[in-house]
């Protein structure tokens, strides 16, 4: 009852155009911890954000003994998950590995540490992990380009680069569901998405539909011994 009080909520205040964009906001993976929770807490774009809570502006706290949430931002993410952050960043990295540069730290206030040629470079950098058709179809759909240095925003490199890492994510589920379920059953599914092979899936949306279906079909993950 609780959670259909909440989905009733949430489409009336759409009703009346409030947090009505978060529909339109793009699908994106998310890696889970052991417990089942994000990793790394999926983070809005630029254009969803108000402008005052972009320039680093935020509400005093109630009590007004405590300091400001403003100098209270910058602590907290450094001194837990970062590590954990920058570990699993380096890993998806195609360009520069051992950099530590990852879209957690960017979205997290530190985007003017990496310079357009940086941005530019890791961009680059994900075509040999997502494949070349996959690549240029992302380039196309949120950058409206065909190479990242024709890009000018930004904040639009840095949601190109947060797609492309969102596929190579996919691309990883895809590969294990794969090896635990017949060949028979994806060819079935690929059909029903009317997609002739795995090779012509070049868009997040169908790459999403494949791997949760098959990994419905194929039932939970056995544990490693």
């Amino acid at each position: 009852m609780t959670s259909a009080d909440a989905q009733a909520f949430k489409r009336a205040c759409s009703c009346f155009g409030l947090g009505r964009y978060f529909y339109d906001v793009p699908a994106i993976w998310v890696d889970l911890d052991q417990n089942r929770q994000p990793a790394k807490t999926p983070v809005l774009s630029a254009w969803a954000l108000p402008e005052n809570w972009r320039k680093g502006m935020r509400p005093r706290a109630r009590n007004s003994d405590e300091k400001p949430r403003a100098e209270l931002q910058g602590k907290g993410p450094k001194e837990g998950n970062d590590g954990g952050q920058k570990k699993a960043i380096r890993r998806r990295d195609g360009n520069n590995s051992e950099s530590g540069h990852g879209p957690a730290e960017k979205f997290n206030g530190s985007s003017g540490t990496n310079s357009d040629d940086e941005l530019d470079q890791r961009i680059v950098g994900m075509e040999k992990a997502v494949g070349t058709v996959f690549y240029r179809n992302i380039l196309q759909e949120y950058g409206r380009v065909n190479q990242p240095r024709l890009i000018r925003d930004a904040a639009v490199k840095q949601k190109v680069l947060l797609m492309l890492e969102s596929v190579t994510r996919g691309i990883d589920r895809l590969e294990a569901v794969l090896k635990r379920i017949d060949p028979n059953t994806v060819q079935a599914l690929l059909t029903k998405l009317q997609v002739s092979s795995l090779g012509q899936i070049a868009d997040i949306k169908t790459l999403q539909h494949l791997v949760l279906g098959l990994e419905e079909l194929s039932g939970p993950a056995q544990p490693h011994a």
